[in-house]
């Protein structure tokens, strides 16, 4: 099957304007000549001002003083920035209510905990002081989230390490070999430290990365209960009177392939985005880890799935048209250095090419979430469905596509 991908069809146009957001929002001001996975990547929630910082930092159990904005990070689910305090550089993220709760954040931060206990060089988040005043809710004593009006804080100490790919995109591959291997190692490592931390997966929604509603064996039932569950994705496909059941049906063969040996797999939790912008990095190698935001219980496979994901096909080429855009190079080097550290059973190598597959179309049907929550923007949400549900799995019925799945198939035998 032959797939062509002409961006001003399968991608759509978003409109690319100042977007000046007082709330809830986001905003974006680079110039992405109309490429929707560009204009997705680079929206921006608007940036932490040093005043509201302060007012955060008051509430940790051991205060700090602001002293400057170091830089903003501009990422499209959350705010954050990295201070210049009296105790050295904190990082503080702030997400809207409207699209994360409490319950959706503090179980990753017990999990970052848990690896930082078995050796992982990742900071843990600082607890809140228990208490109020007339603009500030914190939970309670020891937790490690406060709430402010209609936004969350989470703050951890800078990690040490170089910020290597801090402006990278989503889908842009390491700059060597050697640190793609090294990448391997240290996805591995982290994988192999999470096994017992047995909190459940987190309750549904819209900012954590899962798999495994396209790994069962019966996907009409399983369908029902997973769109039971996100009542705003169902309003989306509602509103948009998109066909889900004629496209649920291309994902059917690649599913009931996979649906009885993926159950065999564990489950453990996952960091869920092991991008390169993610990690610090000494010499040729990461040195922290960093960003569990995507975090939740899944499978060690569906980690090192995302990590090639993310790092050996560029999307954003790839829906500008360049349709050989991919890096098996960069995928055989992950592979190889995970598993040196952690190798993978024979069950994990047959279905890994078509668990990469699937592995975005999933993910793109539950981030309809956020946008239906968040910017209501209507378009935003159709990158979701168009492009990581659709686009990017049918990408890989392309000749391009085919070559790097057989790619990985002979570096796996």
């Amino acid at each position: 099957m032959s797939v062509i991908f002409p961006p001003l069809q399968l991608y759509g146009i978003v409109e690319v304007k100042e977007r000046c957001v007082h709330g809830d929002g986001v905003k974006n001001s680079m110039d992405t000549n109309g490429n929707s996975q560009l204009d997705i990547v680079i929206q921006r929630w608007p940036d932490i001002q040093l005043e509201e910082a302060q007012s955060v930092f008051d509430l940790l159990q051991s205060p700090v003083r602001a002293r400057a904005i170091v830089s903003n990070s501009g990422r499209p689910t959350a705010a954050a920035a990295l201070i210049d305090t009296d105790y050295g550089l904190m990082f503080m993220k702030r997400y809207a209510r409207s699209v994360r709760d409490v319950q959706t954040i503090e179980p990753y931060h017990r999990y970052v905990a848990y690896l930082a206990n078995k050796g992982i060089c990742t900071p843990i988040f600082l607890p809140f002081a228990s208490g109020s005043n007339s603009d500030v809710v914190v939970q309670k004593t020891g937790d490690t989230t406060a709430i402010r009006g209609n936004d969350i804080y989470e703050v951890y100490s800078a990690a040490e390490g170089e910020d290597r790919y801090g402006k990278a995109l989503t889908w842009d591959p390491p700059a060597t070999l050697s640190e793609a291997y090294c990448l391997g190692e240290m996805l591995a490592s982290i994988d192999l430290a999470s096994s017992g931390f047995n909190e459940p997966r987190m309750v549904p929604n819209g900012m954590t990365n899962t798999f495994g509603l396209f790994a069962t064996p019966d996907l009409d039932k399983q369908w029902q209960q997973w769109i039971a569950q996100r009542p705003s994705v169902s309003e989306y496909l509602s509103m948009t009177k998109r066909d889900i059941v004629h496209d649920l049906e291309a994902i059917r063969p690649y599913a009931s392939r996979i649906a009885h040996a993926y159950e065999q797999l564990e489950s453990t939790w996952i960091h869920g985005d092991p991008h390169i912008s993610n990690f610090l990095w000494e010499n040729d190698g990461p040195c922290a880890v960093i960003d569990f935001g995507l975090a939740d219980r899944n499978t060690a496979l569906f980690d090192l799935v995302m990590a090639l994901e993310r790092h050996a096909i560029q999307w954003v080429e790839v829906s500008a048209g360049k349709l050989d855009a991919y890096r098996l190079d960069v995928a055989e080097a992950i592979l190889k250095g995970y598993a040196e550290v952690r190798p993978l059973s024979d069950i994990e190598k047959e279905i890994l090419p078509d668990v990469l597959r699937l592995a975005q179309a999933e993910a793109g049907l539950n981030w309809l979430q956020y946008y239906m929550n968040g910017t209501r923007r209507l378009e935003d949400a159709a990158w979701c469905y168009d492009s990581c549900f659709l686009a990017h799995m049918q990408w890989f019925d392309t000749i391009p596509g085919r070559d790097l799945l057989d790619g990985i198939r002979r570096a796996l035998d």
